[in-house]
C-alpha cells in the first residue's frame, strides 16, 4: 500500500507501523505460551527444582514424576488414587506423552513420596503459571471491577479417616469416643460472577498447632509477597469477620468483602442499629437481578 505524503510525514507512518506490528507480535508470542502444553513444561521445571527429601540414591520414581503423577490425576479428574492406578495401568502411553512423565507413580508411591513434601515447595508452579496468564493478558478477562481481581477464600477438608493418621493430622472426637484424623487447608482462586472458570492460587495447610484463621493469615502475607501489586478484592465467610484478621487485610492492603451473621455478630449488628437510629448511616437498595419481587438492603455507615 502506498503512502502519499512529505517525507517526514512517511517516517511518522513507517515507524508508527512499526511500533504496532512490534507490539502485535509480542502479543502473539506471549499468547502462543498460554496453552496446556506450555503449563506442564513449566510444572514441571518448577517440580525439578524441588528438593529430594529421600536419603536413597536409588529411586524408582524421581520425585518430579511423582509430583507429575498426581498432578495429572487431578488434572484428569480421577475420583480417586484407586481410579488413576487403573488409569496407569491401563494407558500409560497416553500419560507419558500428554504430561511428560517418564516414570508413572503409582497410587501407594504417591502417597509415600509425597507426603513429606511442603506445600510452600510448590509455590513457585503455581506462581509461574499465574506470571504468564497476567503477561499473555489471559488475567485481564477476570477482573470485575476497576481491576480488581475477585479472590474467594475458606477452610475445607480434604481428608478424613478413624483408623489412619500422622503427625500432621488434626485430632478430634466422635460421638463413641473413637479418635479421628482429619486435613484441612485454608484454599482461595480468582473468580469471576460470570465466568465458570477459575484460577485456583497454592493453598495452605491447616496445622494441628493452629487454626483456620491463623492458616488464613499465613496465606495473604504469602500471597501479598508474591504479588506485591495486584489489586485484589478478598471475600471470605462469617468466620473471617473479626477485627485482628481485618487488620491484617488492612495492612497487605487488601480490600474486602466479609460475610457476617446476626447470631456470630451481634455487637456489629447492634453498632449498625445504633448508628442508623442515630443518621450516622444511609442504606442502598436494590432490586434482585433474578427476583424482581425481591430487594436486598445495604446499610451504609457515613
Amino acid at each position: 500500500m502506498l503512502y502519499r505524503g512529505t517525507p517526514v510525514d512517511r517516517r511518522k507512518h513507517y515507524n508508527l507501523n512499526r511500533i504496532v506490528s512490534l507490539i502485535t507480535n509480542q502479543d502473539k508470542a506471549l499468547r502462543k505460551h498460554c496453552n496446556a502444553d506450555n503449563f506442564i513444561r513449566v510444572l514441571r521445571q518448577c517440580f525439578q527444582a524441588v528438593p529430594e527429601h529421600r536419603q536413597s540414591a536409588k529411586v524408582s520414581v524421581p520425585l518430579d514424576d511423582a509430583l507429575m503423577s498426581a498432578f495429572a490425576m487431578f488434572s484428569l479428574k480421577d475420583p480417586s488414587l484407586l481410579a488413576f492406578e487403573e488409569r496407569r495401568l491401563r494407558e500409560p502411553e497416553n500419560l507419558r506423552a500428554v504430561f511428560g512423565i517418564g516414570n508413572i507413580a503409582s497410587d501407594t508411591q504417591i502417597r509415600e513420596i509425597l507426603d513429606p513434601v511442603s506445600l510452600t515447595q510448590l509455590w513457585s508452579g503455581v506462581t509461574s503459571i499465574f506470571r504468564i496468564l497476567q503477561r499473555g493478558k489471559d488475567l485481564e478477562a477476570m477482573a470485575v471491577r476497576d481491576g480488581h481481581y475477585l479472590i474467594s477464600g475458606d477452610g475445607t477438608g480434604f481428608y478424613y479417616s478413624t483408623r489412619d493418621g500422622n503427625d500432621s493430622c488434626l485430632r478430634k472426637k466422635n460421638e463413641d469416643s473413637a479418635v479421628a484424623y482429619y486435613q484441612q487447608m485454608y484454599a482461595a482462586a480468582i473468580v469471576h460472577p460470570d465466568r465458570k472458570e477459575v484460577i485456583p492460587l497454592c493453598p495452605g495447610m491447616i496445622s494441628n498447632q493452629d487454626c483456620e484463621r491463623a492458616a488464613s493469615r499465613r496465606f495473604w502475607v504469602d500471597f501479598r509477597r508474591e504479588h506485591p501489586h495486584l489489586p485484589v478484592i478478598v471475600t471470605e465467610d462469617a468466620l473471617s469477620s473479626n477485627a485482628p484478621h481485618i487488620c491484617d487485610l488492612r495492612e497487605l492492603k487488601l480490600r474486602f468483602i466479609l460475610g457476617v451473621k446476626p447470631g456470630d455478630h451481634e455487637f456489629l449488628f447492634g453498632q449498625a442499629d445504633i448508628a442508623a437510629n442515630e443518621g450516622k448511616a444511609t442504606e442502598f437498595t436494590m432490586a434482585d437481578p433474578d427476583d424482581s419481587g425481591k430487594h436486598h438492603a445495604f446499610p451504609l455507615r457515613q
